[in-house]
């Protein structure tokens, strides 16, 4: 049998992430870059206790935050560069896993970022801008004491 490379988490990322900058998340795309055949990426994904799909929305997530934070990109564009549908599937998924509309988590960072550099507060610690710090307990953690703001909430469903 011929030895087969185990790819890293690090590297199954970076594929996705490039697959995702040429238009599609596919798995063929994926693996081919890593020099696998499709299951046997989907094999060592489940070895590390992951699935690819998994690894697409985390990538996903990750280059959503970053755009809506570095860009002034419209939520649109970037839901179409992300593979999505539309604004509104984009939208969709960045509620259910941030618990916050991703318009509302730009504003939010960036009124934060204005205030930390007026305040000269200390730098970043670099997770502050992971979306589950916003939605823990629905306000923002790191807006100067006093001024704390309130995230709407939806109705259940």
């Amino acid at each position: 049998m011929k030895p087969v490379h185990a790819p890293t988490l690090y590297s199954v990322r970076a594929a996705i992430a490039a697959s995702l900058y040429h238009g599609d998340a596919a798995i063929q795309r994926t693996a081919l870059q890593l020099g696998l055949s499709p299951r046997s990426l989907q094999r060592h994904l489940a070895g590390m206790g992951t699935s690819y799909s998994d690894m697409v929305a985390e990538v996903r997530l990750d280059t959503a935050c970053h755009l809506l934070l570095q860009s002034n990109e419209r939520i649109s564009e970037i839901a179409l560069r992300l593979g999505y549908a539309g604004a509104s599937s984009f939208s969709r998924v960045f509620m259910r896993l941030t618990k916050i509309q991703p318009g509302i988590y730009r504003r939010l960072r960036t009124v934060q970022g204005n205030n930390r550099s007026r305040l000269r507060k200390e730098p970043d610690a670099g997770n502050q801008d992971k979306p589950s710090r916003l939605a823990r307990n629905g306000k923002t953690p790191s807006l100067p004491s006093g001024n704390t703001v309130a995230i709407p909430r939806q109705g259940k469903k």
